[in-house]
């Protein structure tokens, strides 16, 4: 029997993906899942565990439309241990081939060493629900976690927000469908350069109006649980 916490995921992920419809903002092909493998990293043992990956997945064959990203975690939230974290992304039927091919002995091999450098801390997924177009940077990424009680509100007051902005970076808003914290929604981001991660926040009186406007609108409906900034250290694919 469904446990309370998968019955209201379920109605909140039903909810959101009837709002974005409703939006024509995202189609089901073009949504991005991904799932999140964070990791503890023994001090003085990241470049390891950088070759380790990369000597395996550089011959490894992705299926389309799939990828992996390494990232080293620059700021956090205090409720993670977390030093990197390994993401798996890509539409849903790449990632179901992906899972399958992770598997037989060389891919037991590479677990086994890569626990000898570095103990998982916790285990996510999530999916894209509404994109704005803009740079996808390389250089860094940001996410933004929320418990939200109105997923309709909130998606709305995040398009709003959105026309407002013009600083051209890819942002997306998305839903959590598994992990063990106590978040139901993300807004997520990436950076091209140090740059543009330290001015990426409102900059002018139009700005400064939207994301105003934004926190006043998700406030009632939403807390916000945490941050994390991280850098991208390779990418495979």
């Amino acid at each position: 029997m469904a446990n309370h916490k998968t019955i209201k995921m379920k109605k909140l992920l039903l909810v959101s993906l009837a709002l974005v419809a409703s939006l024509n903002l995202a189609q089901a092909q073009d949504q991005i899942y991904w799932t999140e493998v964070a990791l503890e990293v023994t001090p003085g043992k990241a470049p390891l565990v950088y070759k380790l990956v990369d000597d395996f997945y550089s011959s490894f064959e992705f299926p389309e439309g799939s990828s992996l990203t390494l990232n080293a975690i620059q700021n956090k939230s205090e409720w993670t241990n977390a030093t990197h974290f390994l993401n798996f992304a890509g539409s849903a039927d790449a990632l179901a081939q992906l899972r399958d091919l992770r598997s037989g002995d060389e891919y037991d091999t590479y677990v086994n060493n890569l626990q000898g450098l570095a103990k998982i801390v916790a285990m996510k997924q999530g999916q894209s629900l509404v994109r704005i177009p803009g740079e996808n940077g390389t250089y860094s990424e940001q996410m933004w976690s929320f418990f939200v009680e109105n997923p309709g509100v909130f998606a709305e007051a995040f398009v709003e927000l959105n026309k407002g902005f013009s600083n051209g970076n890819y942002i997306s808003l998305g839903m959590y469908t598994g992990g063990e914290r106590n978040e139901t929604h993300y807004i997520y981001t990436t950076h091209s350069d140090a740059k543009n991660q330290f001015t990426f926040f409102p900059d002018n009186e139009k700005e400064q109006k939207a994301f105003a406007k934004f926190q006043s609108s998700v406030s009632p409906i939403s807390q916000f649980k945490g941050s994390i900034i991280s850098t991208v250290l390779g990418t495979w694919n």
